[in-house]
């Protein structure tokens, strides 16, 4: 098969070579809008562009440094500062492992700044509940090649890698436990929209019978219409203070605490370990210029 040239994406792209070769090396000095950059490096990805080995390696220098960017809920709850603690310290120590540093850098939704990207050369990135708009805002500040997953978002990009609960297996063993179909369904709130309405889809409940998580008084209000019903509760802090009005309920435990329930409580649990081969699939990006994973969506296993 031909190898794709800097001068087949200029054409895809409709630019310039100059511009296509300007992105890939990332010159700094020229002034090149973001859409543009987002577009030239998706359609180097699509063609499958590879750099030559050996002028990448004079080129490139590995910085060792792995970024993990949160996404603070547009929507905070008590329990917001503790809902990705397990994730980010799983990661982190992943990474530790193979001998990466980790970034961490926390952004508000009200004045977002990218700073810390632009200083800072990352061999690869999480992000972890990012909506679509600003993932389209902050991906052109990696340059070209560099791994981005991310975590409890729906982006509908196939380049890139999302992570999340396997929310079909979590109903259907939700629906075993039960012994019958849940009645009701109490969210976590999320930022990104679409990763929302795919698990409400995925229930098969009509609107009224969920409840999107914005109060103690408004769950409690909900919760009140299906006394003694079967239903779910996704977030094990959520679940703690479900169960002091409905004790007929089954925790998802989307924080990986499930410590903090009571014993006697139904749960379903997301394997943690399902990470190591995450981490070590970037470490396949960032060492093997040529490496590709096909699957796009990777489930985080269920259990008990």
């Amino acid at each position: 098969m031909k190898k794709t040239t800097i001068k087949d994406i200029a054409k895809e792209a409709g630019v310039s070579i100059a511009t296509v070769s300007y992105i890939l090396n990332d010159v700094k000095t020229q002034s090149i809008s973001d859409e543009t950059r987002v577009k030239v490096l998706k359609v180097a990805q699509q063609l499958k562009y590879v750099t030559n080995r050996t002028a990448q390696s004079l080129k490139i220098k590995k910085t060792g440094l792995i970024g993990i960017l949160l996404f603070k809920d547009n929507k905070p709850s008590p329990w917001s500062d503790l809902k990705y603690a397990k994730t980010i310290y799983r990661i982190e120590q992943l990474c530790s492992a193979l001998g990466y540093h980790v970034i961490l850098m926390q952004i508000d939704s009200t004045a977002p700044s990218y700073k810390v990207i632009m200083e800072r050369n990352l061999d690869g990135v999480f992000l972890i509940n990012v909506d679509q708009a600003r993932f389209s805002t902050i991906t052109p500040y990696f340059g070209f090649g560099i791994p981005v997953f991310v975590i409890d978002s729906y982006i509908e990009d196939s380049l890139f890698h999302k992570i999340m609960p396997n929310i079909e297996a979590s109903f259907q063993f939700s629906h075993t436990l039960l012994g019958e179909d849940p009645q009701f369904l109490i969210m976590d709130s999320y930022n990104n929209e679409k990763w929302m309405d795919a698990i409400k889809q995925a229930s098969g409940l009509s609107e009224e019978r969920i409840y999107v998580y914005e109060s103690l008084s408004g769950m409690r209000a909900f919760s009140a219409q299906f006394d003694g019903r079967p239903g779910i509760v996704m977030n094990e802090f959520v679940a703690n203070e479900a169960a002091k009005t409905n004790q007929n309920i089954i925790a998802w435990c989307t924080c990986h605490c499930p410590e903090i329930l009571s014993e006697d409580m139904a749960k379903v649990s997301f394997d943690m370990s399902d990470y190591t081969a995450i981490v070590h699939l970037m470490d396949s990006y960032i060492h093997d210029v040529e490496y590709a994973n096909e699957e796009k969506f990777i489930l985080l296993s269920v259990s008990s």
